[in-house]
């Protein structure tokens, strides 16, 4: 099928497909091949439309390729015999792959087949159907299951593929919802799964949840494994009995991460002040 492959690297690169799909536009296939990084595939006539919404949604793009028919006629473009052969070929194609006559799920996550059918059941498509509209939507439900990286489709004589592939995690996520670590402000929350329950700059207090273990498809609520991170940032200060290099040392060990670092000398010693970074992660570690 004709398109182009865009590379997105983002904090919530993953969320590009779901965000894409609420524009209206179809991703044909996603895949992570590492963190903070989603390459998906989209019609040419979305093309511009796609990078409209990256770009103005701050995602970086950092790399796009043609694949398909429009890489197979650049390469095929000194020769107009083979280029009509393509586009003979490219329309018997259309023609006989209009309608899903069989579903079929591969790759390494096809366990999850009884799932992934009730998920292409519920948005219509079944045998005798057209071939979906929208696979963004699919797409990002699918890669809403425990453990699912990689999710394409692809339709060729009537026969409707839908590739899964599953990580090789050493234990299985549970559904479970991401809480605050601190009382605070939240300063960074990154929600590959899941639903973010707060935002930057939301006032929040030790054990609120961030990120609810459920993701909304409609009016639809499933449970996922939440894979996400939120970073709470807060004052602190504290009397330590010790020098000024012991006292620092001492507190960031107490604290972790801290910036507007401030040391005060006292009669027993120093105050160290400054601004705690407390971070609570599943799935980001």
């Amino acid at each position: 099928m004709k398109g182009v492959e865009i590379t997105v690297e983002s904090l919530s690169a993953a969320r590009a497909v779901e965000k894409l799909s609420r524009e209206g536009v179809a991703v044909l296939s996603a895949r992570s091949p590492r963190k903070n990084v989603v390459i998906l595939a989209v019609a040419g006539k979305d093309r511009q439309k796609a990078f409209a919404i990256l770009r103005g949604s701050c995602y970086n793009i950092k790399n796009v390729r043609e694949r398909g028919v429009l890489r197979l006629k650049k390469l095929l473009s000194a020769s107009a015999g083979l280029i009509a052969g393509g586009a003979l070929f490219f329309a018997a194609v259309c023609f006989f792959g209009t309608r899903v006559l069989r579903v079929e799920i591969s790759g390494s996550g096809a366990y999850y087949e009884r799932e992934v059918r009730a998920i292409l059941k519920e948005a219509g498509v079944d045998r005798f159907s057209a071939y979906p509209s929208d696979t963004g939507a699919l797409t990002a439900q699918i890669l809403a299951l425990p453990r699912v990286e990689f999710c394409a489709f692809r339709m060729e004589g009537g026969v409707l593929t839908v590739e899964i592939r599953a990580g090789e995690e050493t234990e299985r996520l549970t559904p479970a919802p991401l809480r605050v670590p601190s009382d605070g402000t939240v300063e960074e929350i990154v929600a590959v799964r899941g639903t973010p329950l707060v935002k930057e700059g939301d006032a929040v207090r030790a054990g609120q949840i961030a990120v609810g273990d459920y993701a909304l498809f409609g009016e639809t609520k499933q449970r996922v494994a939440v894979i996400a991170k939120v970073v709470v940032r807060a004052p602190v200060s504290r009397e330590y009995a010790a020098g000024r290099e012991e006292a620092i040392a001492q507190a960031l060990l107490d604290f972790g991460e801290l910036s507007e670092l401030e040391a005060v000398a006292t009669q027993r010693g120093f105050m160290i002040k400054g601004i705690a970074h407390f971070t609570a992660a599943i799935g980001l570690e």
